[in-house]
């Protein structure tokens, strides 16, 4: 049986998505969308994320 290991990437997929979605945004300005998106996932209350969802 194989060990389950957690991701350790500091959330660079949904960074990458955000600088997609924005290529013109600064470092900073990435970083702060993707604080927002990870505090309205931690808030959400009917349990469905956007980033999450497929």
């Amino acid at each position: 049986m194989q060990n389950a290991q957690k991701p350790v990437n500091n959330g660079a997929f949904l960074k990458s998505l955000i600088k997609i979605n924005n290529p013109d945004w600064t470092i900073e300005q990435i970083e702060a969308e993707f604080q927002r998106k990870m505090n309205a996932i931690e808030s959400d209350d009917n349990g469905t994320c956007e980033a999450c969802s497929g």
